[in-house]
């Protein structure tokens, strides 16, 4: 159990270059501590000593379960296949993490380097 006050953020892919008109799009739910301002808490991130979970749910396949990590570059996200180790997961690194709101559109970098756009949808 996590000892910060952890906030669920749902983000539906808005789009990416393999996102065709019409396709049922991916989501991703991730938890994160949000400071007085509404910042992600870096400090409360150090502090807890479990993990913030993180799931991706592509359209027609299983969720896939992962967990929120911060370092010296920002915010990133991590999905673990069967066989994967967390320490092991690529990154999804998160450009510019502000004050996450529903309607907002945050641009995540995925492993291979390519960037898709991620709308907040849900903020619990």
């Amino acid at each position: 159990m996590s000892a910060a006050r952890l906030v669920e953020v749902t983000l539906v892919k808005a789009w990416s270059p393999d996102l065709a008109p019409g396709d049922a799009p991916a989501r991703i739910v991730f938890s994160i501590a949000l400071d007085g301002q509404g910042q992600p808490d870096a400090g409360a991130w150090l502090a807890d000593p479990a993990p913030w979970p993180a799931r991706h749910e592509p359209p027609g396949r299983p969720p896939m379960g992962g967990d929120v990590t911060h370092d010296e570059d920002g915010w990133s996200l991590r999905f673990f296949a069967e066989a994967t180790a967390a320490p092991d997961a690529p990154m999804h690194r998160i450009l510019h993490l502000g004050m996450p709101r529903p309607g907002e559109v945050l641009t995540i970098r995925e492993p291979g380097g390519a960037e898709a756009a991620w709308r907040v949808v849900g903020i619990g």
